[in-house]
């Protein structure tokens, strides 16, 4: 009886030894995808509030691909060094139409919250102050050489749409 008991608890041990590291590593695999957008809007969010870019340098669309590439994966980082050449032979907009970080054309931006929502997963929540609407963006994150990149941007208005689908379609 004393054997069956101990092995009962063994498993017991076991199995919550397992799922607690399983968590743990879960945690530090988000706490890293999360940290990746963070810096992003750390790096880049001052363009809400200036356009002065003598003053604060290119906005985020207008990165050389190093830049870009501490942050996007390179197949995104590559759509968005193309979408950057076509505006310039184009002079005007090509597909890229908007500020990525915010989904919008003139962005205004209070409460900006960033949160893990699972393994790959990480959103972030804002305020419009003027019309107090709240928007939600997320990010699609992953290893790449041991790092983690954001993937693609998935922007809710109200339907979904992705940045890389924005950033592939053709130029006339």
């Amino acid at each position: 009886m004393l054997s069956i008991v101990i092995k009962r608890l063994s498993i017991a041990v076991s199995v919550s030894m397992t799922i607690g590291w399983s968590s743990a590593a879960f945690a530090a695999n988000t706490d890293k995808e999360t940290v990746v957008v963070a810096k992003l809007y750390k790096d880049f969010a001052w363009q809400a509030m200036a356009s002065q870019a003598d003053l604060f340098g290119e906005d985020l669309a207008h990165q050389r691909k190093a830049t870009l590439e501490k942050y996007f994966a390179p197949a995104l980082a590559d759509l968005l060094i193309k979408d950057a050449a076509c505006q310039v032979k184009h002079r005007g907009i090509c597909n890229l139409d908007f500020d990525l970080l915010f989904g919008s054309q003139d962005p205004r931006v209070t409460d900006l919250d960033i949160t893990a929502l699972s393994a790959g997963k990480v959103a972030v929540v804002f305020k419009d102050p003027v019309d107090d609407k709240t928007t939600r963006i997320d990010f699609e994150v992953g290893q790449v050489a041991g790092a983690s990149k954001i993937k693609d941007v998935i922007y809710r208005k109200p339907e979904r749409v992705s940045l890389k689908s924005v950033l592939s379609r053709k130029v006339p």
